[in-house]
């Protein structure tokens, strides 16, 4: 994506908050309505501001999506796998019991990320099938978190059923990205708190070797 000149950085403390406002309400409205039915009028009004101010930060509510996915894949990688990473780092695992309950902690914070923003998760998911840049830049982001879970999983390489770690870990985020559809959004009947629990003895049995 080729940025025209009039889209400026703010460096000032009043320009990062304004824009923040924008990037804030850009993410409620297309989280309410979806992308399209959603354009740059209305993402600044719902942040109070001036239509011509909008344009002074972003060209287009396409860049504000953009920003969006960015900081979407940023918050799970930073909010859940480093929280995860300091977990292991203080707890070095070396029995199947121990690893089970890691998996557990995986788990359970991946699946609460992908949650809390999941209908603005399912736009994204919508628009990576129209838009060829926003799916190169997904999956860029996307790689980002799967990096992350391989670093975890290298901690305990020699306990792993499986030696191809990236592999596992690209399963992994995916596995759990259509487990929050099928909770969220499924038409199954089964609690949520029985999906959970075949989920981690599936991924055990996938990943770890049984003492």
């Amino acid at each position: 994506m080729t940025k025209s000149l009039k889209a400026r950085i703010p460096v000032q403390q009043r320009g990062i908050e304004t824009k923040e406002k924008i990037i804030n309400a850009a993410m409620t409205l297309f989280t309410e309505k979806g992308y399209h039915k959603t354009n740059a009028m209305e993402i600044a009004a719902r942040a109070d501001i001036a239509t011509g101010t909008f344009y002074s930060y972003f060209n287009n509510k396409k860049e504000v999506f953009i920003e969006i996915i960015i900081r979407v894949f940023k918050g799970i990688a930073e909010n859940v796998l480093l929280k995860i990473e300091l977990k292991t780092h203080k707890n070095q695992a070396d029995n199947y019991n121990e690893l089970r309950d890691l998996l557990h902690f995986i788990v359970t914070n991946i699946l609460q990320a992908y949650r809390i923003n999941n209908r603005l998760f399912k736009e994204i998911l919508a628009m990576v099938l129209l838009d060829n840049e926003i799916e190169k830049i997904r999956i860029k982001e996307e790689k980002k978190v799967i990096n992350l879970i391989v670093l975890v999983l290298q901690t305990y390489k020699n306990s792993l059923r499986t030696a191809d770690i990236e592999a596992a870990a690209v399963i992994l985020l995916k596995f759990m990205e259509e487990m929050v559809h099928l909770i969220k959004f499924g038409s199954t009947d089964i609690k949520e708190k029985r999906l959970l629990k075949e989920i981690e003895d599936l991924m055990c049995r996938y990943l770890l070797i049984e003492n």
